[in-house]
């Protein structure tokens, strides 16, 4: 369905005259209303670049915003990725070119580069951070214009990233545009919890908070 709410509309209409009747009727109602709740599983992993252009993912997620803008409610983005994704060097460019403009601005900046970029860090593999990092704040950068988006957390379990995004339209936009990343959104976004789920020896589910530096 979500792949339905992201085509572009060029290639929708081709998409929909490929479709019985019966199944245009869906696809125009599909197409034709907000939705509250969009939950994805594209554990294929956020990135996955090709060689050329953007990845698919990446491409999907700029389609979907734009049509959840064009009907201007809030909505609920609930995304589970696997870890097991490529892209490392582009992952580590988004997090450095994010953050270094802050520290320009005399923000303390380095140990959030380090956490979110070294191949160490005790419990947390280096993909898990990346995406912790940079799914939010990469879907925060697309909708900025329109949305404001909060993260209601994530979590961790066995090789798979879970995250829930809400999107609320963006009030009192200014004549001369906004500047991003907003400090004090960007500050509450990476405060987001991050929770290790997992099962005991007894098979009973075990939480665990895995923290991370803030942006101060």
């Amino acid at each position: 369905m979500a792949r339905l709410l992201a085509m572009e509309d060029d290639v929708a209409k081709l998409s929909l005259a490929e479709l019985p009747p019966s199944e245009q009727d869906k696809f125009r109602l599909l197409r034709s209303v907000a939705h509250d709740v969009i939950n994805l599983d594209l554990c294929g992993g956020f990135l996955y670049p090709k060689q050329k252009g953007d990845s698919e993912n990446v491409k999907f997620f700029r389609h979907l915003v734009e049509f959840q803008a064009k009907h201007g409610n809030p909505f609920i983005l609930i995304i589970t990725f696997n870890l097991r994704d490529t892209g490392g060097d582009d992952y580590n460019s988004f997090i450095i070119q994010t953050l270094n403009p802050l520290g320009e601005l005399r923000i303390s900046v380095e140990e959030l580069i380090e956490f979110y970029t070294t191949d160490e860090v005790g419990g947390q593999p280096p993909n898990l951070r990346r995406l912790r990092f940079c799914v939010p704040t990469y879907l925060h950068h697309l909708a900025f214009k329109s949305f404001q988006v909060r993260s209601s957390g994530a979590w961790f379990y066995k090789t798979f990233y879970h995250t829930r995004l809400l999107f609320e339209p963006r009030q009192g936009k200014s004549a001369l545009g906004l500047t991003w990343p907003p400090i004090d959104e960007f500050r509450e976004l990476l405060r987001a919890p991050m929770i290790r789920v997992d099962l005991d020896a007894d098979n009973e589910v075990t939480l665990e908070d895995l923290p991370a530096p803030s942006l101060t």
